[in-house]
């Protein structure tokens, strides 16, 4: 559709403040992943928001967790939607802050989830106030809001969820905290944890040394072949980080416990590192041991893609429209939940929400005027969408 960017820029500037109000409301509800009470006054805040613009909403159980929101403009009009993703718990627990901890000081704003994402979230909202607005019509527009991507939803089906309500999109906004370099993130590793337990045989180390089986000695043997499972080269890599057994020296261990952290770079690495760490762990080298494995929270990687490059091109001519620097492409290893909507073939770029740093830090912090940039490119991108459709997708 044929667009007014003065038009845009008179939106904002009416909007201003009711924006940045938003933003505090959100900040200033607290709770964290675990909170699931804490968590849902969020979502259930921003439902009524969206009740209130007559924008279809509605909350999804995870089955465990806070609930999944799910919202849409346009519902009624076919073909694939353009997707916005985001999630509103935060690392803090109430508490962590002072009552009402959000705060603006020279252009920055402080707070829990400040940046991580709260002002993503805030952005997408008046994104669909905004297309309202305008009269946008062309597409569906669909958001949905997780509960709990900070804990890699291991309580609830959050992820299942998402991963659904992403399939047959047209691409994906996923709105993380967007870089202080001003790069948009086109690719992330996966990854999870892997707990290993050995259970051996205790006994007295001087009286009865032949009827132990040392647990730890048994770890031993199999953590070098676990961590050799690395390769580097194509971005899988086994690291252990955690490794506890024994409780006395005189005493032949009857348990070890190892926690590992697992990287990669590609779909198909999870499945064969779970693979191959469950056979080393059925092998024995100590006769009268046994290894359990846990793999915790298990996230696919975000593949680095050609249609994931394509869509940040499109990105950029709408910030060359709006005289803004261009952003450029990386790839990096830390997780979010782009990698499921990615897992699922839809076009995807992450980290478009404004631009913070401090995540999972008390010293978290955003930058105020970022917080209307990326609100203005994203919202030329969606009234634009068929440019897209013509010659990126």
């Amino acid at each position: 559709m044929k667009i007014d960017l003065d038009a845009i820029k008179l939106f904002i500037e009416k909007n201003r403040h009711e924006m940045l109000l938003f933003w505090e409301s959100l900040v200033n509800i607290q709770g964290g992943s675990y909170e699931i009470d804490n968590v849902n006054r969020v979502m259930n805040f921003l439902k009524k928001h969206f009740d209130q613009e007559g924008i279809s909403c509605h909350l999804v159980d995870t089955n465990g967790g806070a609930n999944v929101l799910i919202a849409e403009l346009n519902p009624e009009v076919e073909g694939a939607p353009i997707l916005f993703t985001g999630h509103c718990d935060t690392v803090f627990p109430d508490g962590s802050y002072p009552k009402d901890p959000f705060c603006i000081e020279d252009g920055i704003a402080h707070g829990p989830g400040v940046c991580d994402m709260k002002q993503g979230v805030a952005e997408t909202f008046f994104l669909f106030v905004a297309l309202k607005h305008f009269g946008f019509k062309e597409r569906r527009v669909k958001v949905v809001f997780v509960p709990d991507e900070e804990i890699s939803h291991v309580k609830s089906t959050a992820d299942e969820i998402l991963m659904n309500e992403a399939k047959g999109s047209l691409c994906c906004f996923n709105m993380e905290t967007g870089r202080m370099d001003n790069c948009l993130t086109v690719g992330r590793k996966g990854g999870m944890d892997c707990h290993l337990t050995v259970h051996g045989v205790a006994a007295h180390a001087g009286n009865d040394y032949l009827t132990g089986r040392n647990a730890i000695i048994e770890m031993a043997q199999k953590l070098p072949l676990i961590q050799g499972l690395t390769k580097y080269d194509e971005g899988l890599t086994v690291s252990t980080g955690v490794i506890k057994g024994g409780m006395v020296s005189n005493s032949v261990p009857d348990y070890c416990y190892a926690e590992l952290d697992i990287r990669y770079a590609k779909l198909e690495h999870m499945d064969y590192v779970k693979n191959q760490i469950q056979e080393i762990a059925k092998q024995t080298f100590i006769e009268g041991t046994t290894t359990d494995v846990e793999f915790v929270a298990p996230m696919p990687a975000f593949e680095e893609t050609e249609a994931n490059h394509k869509l940040l091109a499109y990105i950029n001519t709408k910030a060359e429209k709006l005289g803004m620097e261009t952003f450029k492409p990386i790839y990096v290893g830390g997780m979010s939940d782009a990698s499921y909507i990615g897992a699922v073939g839809v076009p995807t770029v992450c980290s478009m929400g404004g631009r913070g740093s401090g995540n999972h830090t008390m010293n978290e912090l955003a930058l105020v005027d970022s917080f209307f940039e990326r609100f203005e490119v994203a919202l030329v991108c969606c009234l634009e969408i068929q440019d897209y459709i013509e010659n990126f997708a």
